[in-house]
């Protein structure tokens, strides 16, 4: 059912509140836009407002869960949200907060001042993916994340939810990826001065790991390159690439045995010494624990996929736990 509600008959509407069911293109794309708005709420103005399907209304008492992901933003006003994950949090003009699936909430502006609020709903697998990745729900508050530019988007998918079509579902979804973007970007460019700092030293890590990955590496080395303790500096690379570096140079490695499998006639022991494993029976355990298949078996299966990719960065994961990685990346440790 679509419903489209709309108060004022005024030139300058003061709601908007529109629920399309997904078409077949968004999920195909694993993004769906499931309801989008705003609404603007005057000073003492009792809230929520009563324009929204039954299953979405809410008391200040009982709270609301829904099925979806949100992002809804403040342009004007400040009030306060609750969750279950975050408990209380004041909001203020600026702010974009996130409400989750599942996830008890309830939120309101503040009586004196009301709010100015649009929003953005949407689900599908690819859409949980990203933001299940990104945001945990223990921070729903993006912090000034409604600039200009994040408003003009959130407006842009406004207006294109109003004409619904199977050549503009595409556009929606990427539009819909684009504002999760955005706000992957923002909360990223907003962190704290460490942060910043561990992500320029990642970064110089992962380089030099890449240009380094087949050779013999010591811990002391990289910790040497970056300028950090191996503790920091081990805790801050898993943080930002999701992988220890010794699980990093493992993915690196294999990368390239596989290509070399596949692209020369070079033995196992060969593929070994060029890829920097300390020994063939340390390669063939992890290339079959990683894959499912010996290297030789897996040189001639067409179009294999692995069995266990890596779970949450874990080189080694079978059926969802993480199995014990080989600790030796050539002749020492990382």
């Amino acid at each position: 059912m679509l419903y489209i509600y709309n108060m004022s008959k005024r030139t300058t509407k003061n709601w908007l509140a529109l629920y399309h069911p997904p078409d077949r293109d968004a999920r195909v794309w694993g993004v769906s836009a499931i309801d989008v708005g705003y609404t603007v709420i005057p000073p003492q103005t009792y809230y929520p407002p009563q324009h929204h399907p039954e299953s979405y209304l809410f008391t200040w008492e009982r709270g609301r869960t829904f099925s979806e992901y949100q992002f809804l933003a403040v342009t004007r006003g400040n009030g306060e949200i609750e969750t279950a994950s975050a408990g209380h949090m004041d909001v203020t003009a600026g702010d974009i907060f996130v409400l989750f699936p599942d996830e008890w909430h309830r939120f309101r502006p503040n009586f004196d001042t009301g709010w100015n609020e649009c929003w953005v709903g949407f689900d599908g697998d690819y859409a949980k993916h990203l933001m299940r990745s990104y945001f945990p729900p223990q921070s729903p508050v993006l912090r000034g994340a409604a600039t200009p530019e994040n408003n003009r988007l959130m407006t842009h998918i406004v207006k294109s939810y109003q004409k619904p079509s199977p050549s503009r579902s595409p556009l929606l979804a990427s539009d819909i990826i684009a504002l999760i973007t955005r706000m992957v970007l923002f909360t990223r460019a907003m962190a704290s001065p460490e942060k910043l700092a561990n992500q320029s030293k990642v970064a110089l890590a992962r380089n030099w790991l890449l240009e380094h990955a087949f050779e013999d590496l010591d811990p002391v080395r990289i910790c040497e390159v970056v300028g950090m303790g191996y503790s920091a500096f081990r805790k801050a690379f898993k943080d930002e690439t999701g992988y220890a570096p010794h699980e990093y140079v493992l993915e690196i490695r294999l990368n390239r045995a596989k290509a070399l499998l596949k692209q020369t006639d070079l033995t196992a022991t060969q593929i070994a010494e060029q890829t920097g494993f300390s020994s063939v029976f340390y390669f063939t355990r992890f290339f079959t624990r990683r894959t499912g298949y010996p290297p030789g078996i897996w040189r001639g299966v067409p179009n294999v996929k692995d069995k266990n990719p890596p779970d949450r960065g874990s080189p080694l994961s079978k059926n969802g736990k993480v199995m014990s990685p080989p600790t030796f990346i050539g002749k020492k440790l990382i």
